[in-house]
């Protein structure tokens, strides 16, 4: 129950968060301009060009992200416990530990993604997730 009512607090923090913003420069000139969708549902799922490109960023994007993601922490807590045989308690502590380390670079590599663009950012650490994993869990063993 405490983490619905948590939910419903922070969907309360992000609704006026989201209406406090400003519309980007580039939404306002489409706006002003009437160029705008009438039916942005039907344009963004109805028509099959623009269906390939959500498909492909859904399964593309988004899937190798979340192997980097559950990789990095859901199975970085099974290796443990599993191969390494450390206790459930201290596991969930190390993987807790590791993100709460981790958590600034979301900041920092949002910001740097404002800057450089989205793709170069999930790119290298996709790419970096590829050249790491392996050496590092195998570095855990010895």
């Amino acid at each position: 129950r405490v983490p619905f009512i948590a939910s419903i607090v922070m969907l309360g923090i992000s609704v006026y968060i989201r209406l406090s913003m400003n519309e980007s420069p580039a939404f306002q000139k489409m706006k002003a301009e009437g160029k705008t969708s009438k039916a942005p549902l039907t344009e963004a799922f109805g028509q099959w060009k623009n269906m390939k490109i959500v498909l492909l960023a859904l399964f593309g994007l988004v899937a190798g992200q979340a192997v980097v993601w559950y990789s990095g922490q859901f199975y970085a807590l099974f290796f443990l416990t599993s191969v390494l045989r450390v206790d459930g308690a201290t596991a969930n502590i190390l993987v807790a530990m590791s993100l709460l380390i981790g958590t600034p670079f979301f900041v920092i590599f949002g910001t740097l993604s404002d800057k450089i663009g989205r793709k170069p950012i999930i790119l290298a650490g996709m790419a970096l997730a590829v050249v790491t994993y392996f050496p590092l869990f195998s570095m855990l063993t010895n």
